[in-house]
């Protein structure tokens, strides 16, 4: 099994309030799936953790499976445009 590792910068305020909700809305939609991934394997679905820097704080985001890690980044990008967030891409 491999992981993929996402880090996304987020700064403090507004993005990162868009990337709370962002986050929670991600995993409610794919709550089924990792409710199968948890009774078929050891690892969990997700794991995130907080490294914070001077001026932004690094989101890491673990995924087990490849295709949540796209789903999510791609997810990502097109919510911070749609909230219209200067350097989305």
């Amino acid at each position: 099994m491999s992981e993929v590792v996402i880090e996304l910068p987020v700064k403090p305020g507004e993005e990162a309030v868009l990337f709370g909700d962002y986050l929670s809305q991600f995993m409610r939609s794919r709550s089924s799936e990792a409710v199968a991934w948890a009774t078929d394997h050891d690892a969990p679905y997700l794991m995130v953790r907080s490294d914070p820097l001077m001026d932004v704080e690094v989101k890491v985001l673990t995924f087990q499976r490849p295709s949540a890690a796209m789903a999510f980044s791609h997810g990502w990008v097109e919510a911070k445009t749609q909230a219209g967030w200067r350097g989305a891409a």
